[in-house]
Parts: structure tokens; C-alpha cells; sequence
């Protein structure tokens, strides 16, 4: 009989996923990583052999992007885009989310781009009865993802269609 334990932890956590994999990569678990691919809605099961996990906030941009260029926003996507401009903020030290919204220094969209990530990312909306959203908030949502892989220079390549997932 095998003197080791087998069990699954699972989280969507990235933080307490970093720690457990970086806890475990000491020892000689295997690790594995259940990722959704987004062009045929299938989930596979990654055998993660490298030192580096897989990066969140990477992946949840990859899927944005996807997202905007599809042109199928909803309102749950504004939760996601802001989750990431509230990591980036706190990583580079600004009081507010809203500071890693890049807009021209000439232009007054900050404030209604800043509103409508609030008002869409709170509220009644739910991911279990998404709304489609308009088309105007559609375009503040491209313009604010845009603008803020531009501004922290984040590799192209990563969005194109072989480097999605």
C-alpha cells in the first residue's frame, strides 16, 4: 500500500495559489492546473512542470481582450476589468483604481470612465443573469482596457489569437 495521500486543492484565489504552489513546489507533488479554453468551452487538465505558475492576472487579460474584440460584453466583464485596475494599483502603490485608468491629459472621460466601472461593477448585476451591455459602455470598456495594456506595456503578443486561452 502507498504510504501517500492524494488530494485536490482548488481555488480561485490568486494570491493563496501562488503560496500553496510555491509551498508545494518544495516537495514532489504533482501539480496540475484546470484551464477552460475559450474557443471550444472545453476544460483540460495542465500538468504544471515549470517553476512559474501560471499568472492571473495574465490570463483574466487575455480574456478581456478576447472579450472586447468579440463585442459580447457584459455587465460581470466590468468586475474583472477592475479587479485588474485594483491590483495594478495597489502593486504600484496609488490610493485608487481609478489612478491606472490612462486618459489623455486633455481628456474628461477619466471621471465618466471611473463612474461607469463603479456603477457596473456593483449594483444589481450578476454573473448568473448577465446583461449584454450597450453599446456606449462597450466602448468605454475597450477604451479603458486599451488604453491600460497600453500604458503598462504589456506584451501584444500575448493577445494574439495563438496566444490566447
Amino acid at each position: 500500500m502507498s504510504s501517500y495521500k492524494k488530494f485536490i486543492i482548488s481555488t480561485h484565489h490568486g494570491l493563496f495559489y501562488n503560496v500553496i504552489f510555491n509551498e508545494f513546489k518544495k516537495e514532489r507533488y504533482l501539480k496540475y492546473l484546470l484551464r477552460k479554453d475559450t474557443t471550444n468551452n472545453n476544460y483540460t487538465l495542465e500538468t504544471l512542470t515549470k517553476d512559474t505558475p501560471f499568472y492571473q492576472h495574465i490570463g483574466i487579460l487575455k480574456y478581456l481582450k478576447a472579450i472586447a474584440q468579440s463585442g459580447t460584453i457584459y455587465t460581470y466583464h466590468f468586475n474583472l476589468l477592475r479587479n485588474i485596475l485594483e491590483k495594478t494599483a495597489a502593486f504600484h502603490g496609488y490610493e485608487k483604481f481609478s489612478d491606472c485608468i490612462k486618459v489623455e491629459d486633455d481628456d474628461t472621460d477619466k471621471i465618466i470612465h471611473t463612474r461607469r466601472i463603479n456603477i457596473l461593477s456593483h449594483g444589481n448585476y450578476s454573473i448568473f443573469e448577465p446583461q449584454e451591455m450597450q453599446e456606449e459602455n462597450k466602448e468605454h470598456f475597450r477604451k479603458v482596457l486599451e488604453n491600460f495594456i497600453e500604458e503598462y506595456g504589456f506584451n501584444r503578443e500575448l493577445f494574439t489569437q495563438e496566444g490566447q486561452s
